[in-house]
């Protein structure tokens, strides 16, 4: 039996952003639902009892970013932007201060959030890596666009279920699970269209960093 794990909700704020922080974390919430749920199951449920999540220091490692299919039932490391995007390729990337704390949902999801270092970006951006399949996307009638215009093949957009249209992900599959990028912009007045064309520029941006780190210079 599928049970969406539940998890506290911090009383603090994003920088412009007035919404408290249970609001900030629905994205990364969502994507533990899809990971651990099935295609049934609520996506969101937080409450203030215990977290059985856990929480995770964040280690620079350097590591390639292959990108590839992978199997969601495999029995591999998923791959955690939280540790193995060094702090360097992050600022590079335009990602500032983190907010909360990095998640990991035992091997399934690792997921982590950051400010803008660009003060005109009023939202903030989540970085994940999971084993969540594209099928359970289409189950959940998820995806924007099952094929985004990137530089980075086979991007593919969706949004996390939230009920509100002030978020976007873009997501590229590696041989070690999904890459995700989460942008959201609460309160925000731009279209879905806008929202996404910055999670597929900071994809693009780390994708491309991280492969300069690795040594691969395209």
């Amino acid at each position: 039996m599928c049970r969406v794990r539940r998890f506290p909700a911090p009383s603090t704020t994003t920088r412009g952003d007035p919404m408290p922080a249970r609001r900030l974390l629905s994205i990364v919430l969502a994507a533990l639902a899809l990971t651990a749920c099935s295609p049934a199951a609520p996506l969101i449920d937080v409450t203030s009892s215990p977290s059985s999540a856990t929480s995770v220091p964040v280690e620079p490692a350097a590591q390639p970013l292959e990108l590839g299919d992978f199997d969601p039932e495999g029995d591999f490391e998923v791959f955690n932007p939280c540790t193995e995007i060094p702090p360097e390729v992050r600022a590079a990337a335009g990602l500032g201060e983190p907010v909360g704390t990095p998640f990991s949902d035992q091997g399934k999801s690792e997921s982590c959030s950051f400010e803008s270092l660009d003060p005109e970006i009023r939202g903030f951006f989540a970085l994940a890596g999971d084993k969540i399949p594209r099928s359970r996307i289409l189950e959940r009638k998820l995806f924007i666009s099952p094929a985004a215009e990137s530089a980075v093949p086979d991007v593919y957009l969706h949004h996390m279920g939230t009920g509100a249209p002030d978020e976007c992900s873009a997501a590229v599959h590696t041989t070690r699970g999904r890459f995700v990028v989460h942008y959201m912009e609460t309160l925000s007045t731009q279209g879905r269209e806008s929202l996404c064309s910055q999670a597929v520029q900071k994809l693009e941006m780390i994708h491309q960093l991280l492969g300069e780190d690795s040594g691969d210079s395209h």
